[in-house]
């Protein structure tokens, strides 16, 4: 599979522009994109393991992303959502972005 890596990593800019948001505490603006964030969270991964599917030496760690995101949920649940962007950002962004720069 030929990825995009120029569109992968204007994704994962948006994520970060959106989860910003969070951080500027415009929790209802934040909130009501939230679907968008997890849409391209989803594309983003989906496309990552379609890539590992390909390249089967691509060092995709699929328990780690499960549990950046079952975490965010958790953090979700608590209504902690400063938690949540923190997950999202500093664990799970940063691991897609070097996921990202490992690709050919």
């Amino acid at each position: 599979m030929n990825l995009d890596k120029e569109t992968l990593e204007r994704e994962v800019n948006e994520i970060q522009e959106q989860l910003n948001l969070f951080y500027q505490q415009k929790t209802e603006v934040a909130l009501n994109v939230f679907s968008d964030i997890l849409d391209k969270v989803k594309n983003v991964v989906d496309q990552l393991f379609a890539y590992k599917e390909d390249q089967k030496l691509f060092s995709l760690d699929e328990e780690k992303i499960v549990r950046f995101l079952t975490e965010a949920m958790s953090a979700i649940e608590e209504k902690d959502y400063i938690l949540m962007a923190d997950i999202l950002q500093y664990d799970l962004v940063e691991y897609i972005q070097g996921l990202i720069n490992d690709i050919e």
